[in-house]
C-alpha cells in the first residue's frame, strides 16, 4: 500500500483584509520572496516572516516550522497570491570558503592559466585591471567576461529570432569570450586521463558558480561582488570589487539620482592589503582609502593630489579623499564576503531580477 502521497495546489493566499489591523509588506507581481515559516495555525494557515513581518498565509502545503521557503508573487488583486519555487538556498561553509581562497595567496586557489585551456590566459588579462592608464572600459569587461553573466548571455541568444545557423554562430563566439563558457567547451574535449587538470578547471568553474549564487542573493540589496583579475610579473592574482547601487525595495529611490558606492579590495605585493571605498553620486566623487600600517598611508597620502587631478581631467567634482589606519577585519580577504552574507541573513525579503 502506498501511503502519504499530499497532492495540494503550490499557492499559499494572504487575504488584504488580514493586513487592516497590520500593513502588510510591499509586494509587486513577479517578485520573489524568501519567507519563515513561524508556526501552523487552524484550517490551513500558515504564519509567515516576510521581511521581518509576520503575516498569516492560507495554503495546502506541507509546511515545516522553521524552514525558509522562496515564493513568487503570481496576483495582487482581492488577495496576494504566492507560488512556491522551493527552499531558500543558502552558502554552505565550503561554498564560502572557495570564494576566500581566490582572495587568499595562503589558500590554494585554483592557477587555471596552468591548465593550458585555450584562451583563458588571453581572456583573464584583457579583464585584468592595470594601472598605466584609466580604463574606461574595465568594469564592462569584467562583467562580460567573468562568466558571472553567462547563464543570462546564452538565454537571450537562445531567445534571439535568428536561424538556427545564426544562433550557433553566435553561441560559438560567446563560449570563447566568456571565461566560464571557454572552460565549458574546453573540458568536453579534455582528456579525462588529464586528472589535475579537469580537477582544477573543474574547482574553478564552481568559484565562479558560487560568485553567481552569491550575487544572486544579494542582489535584492542592490550589492554586487565580482572579482577581478591582477596581472604581475607574468603571474595572476584576484582583487575584489563590490558595488552597491541601493536597495531595490526603496520605492523613494527609482526615480532619483543614484547614489552608487564602490569598494575594491586587494593585496598589493609592496604595499600590503589596501581597501579603497568611495562614493559617486553623478559626477561628485569622494572617498578614502585603508591601509595597514602609518608608513604605508603616508605614501598613499602623497599620492592623492595625483588622483585628484586625474579625476578632474575625468570631469569629476571631487570632494574629500581620506587615507586611514585599517582594522584588521575591516582589510581581510572575507570581509566583503562575510559583509554579504550577513545581509542575507537579516533581511528576509528577497527580489531576483
Amino acid at each position: 500500500m502506498i501511503t502519504g502521497i499530499h497532492i495540494s495546489s503550490s499557492e499559499m493566499v494572504i487575504n488584504k483584509d488580514d493586513g487592516k489591523k497590520k500593513p502588510l509588506p510591499k509586494l509587486i507581481n513577479n517578485q520573489i520572496v524568501s519567507a519563515k515559516v513561524l508556526k501552523l495555525l487552524p484550517q490551513g494557515k500558515a504564519q509567515l516572516l516576510v521581511n521581518n513581518q509576520k503575516v498569516v498565509a492560507k495554503t495546502a502545503l506541507l509546511l515545516t516550522p522553521g524552514e525558509e521557503v522562496q515564493l513568487k508573487v503570481v496576483e495582487q488583486k482581492n488577495a496576494i497570491i504566492l507560488k512556491l519555487i522551493g527552499p531558500v538556498q543558502k552558502m554552505s561553509t565550503s561554498q564560502i570558503s572557495s570564494l576566500v581562497s581566490l582572495f587568499s595567496k595562503s589558500e590554494s586557489a585554483p592557477d587555471i592559466t596552468s591548465t593550458k585551456i585555450a584562451n583563458v590566459k588571453d581572456l583573464l588579462y584583457d579583464m585584468a585591471l592595470k594601472s598605466d592608464k584609466p580604463d574606461k572600459s574595465f568594469l564592462p569587461k569584467l562583467i562580460e567576461k567573468s562568466g558571472l553573466a553567462w547563464e543570462k548571455k546564452v538565454a537571450t541568444t537562445l531567445l534571439d529570432k535568428s536561424s538556427a545557423t545564426d544562433i550557433k554562430n553566435n553561441l560559438d563566439v560567446l563560449l570563447k569570450q566568456d571565461v566560464k563558457g571557454n572552460i565549458l567547451r574546453e573540458m568536453f574535449s579534455l582528456d579525462p586521463q588529464k586528472f589535475e587538470t579537469v580537477k582544477m578547471a573543474t574547482s574553478f568553474l564552481e568559484t565562479i558558480e558560487n560568485f553567481q549564487l552569491l550575487n544572486h542573493q544579494s542582489s535584492e540589496s542592490g550589492r554586487y561582488l565580482l572579482p577581478f583579475p591582477i596581472f604581475s610579473e607574468s603571474a595572476f592574482s584576484f582583487g575584489q570589487l563590490l558595488i552597491d547601487t541601493g536597495d531595490k525595495t526603496k520605492s523613494d529611490t527609482k526615480n532619483a539620482d543614484k547614489l552608487i558606492h564602490l569598494s575594491f579590495l586587494l593585496n598589493m605585493t609592496r604595499l600590503g592589503p589596501l581597501r579603497a571605498d568611495f562614493s559617486i553620486l553623478k559626477k561628485d566623487i569622494a572617498g578614502g582609502f585603508l591601509l595597514r600600517d602609518n608608513e604605508t598611508c603616508k605614501y598613499v597620502k602623497s599620492m592623492i593630489p595625483e588622483l585628484k587631478n586625474g579625476l578632474v581631467k575625468l570631469g569629476y567634482h571631487v570632494h574629500q579623499i581620506e587615507c586611514n589606519i585599517a582594522k584588521k577585519e575591516e582589510i581581510q580577504e572575507t570581509a566583503f564576503i562575510e559583509t554579504l552574507v550577513k545581509s542575507q541573513d537579516d533581511q528576509m525579503l528577497n527580489i531576483v531580477i
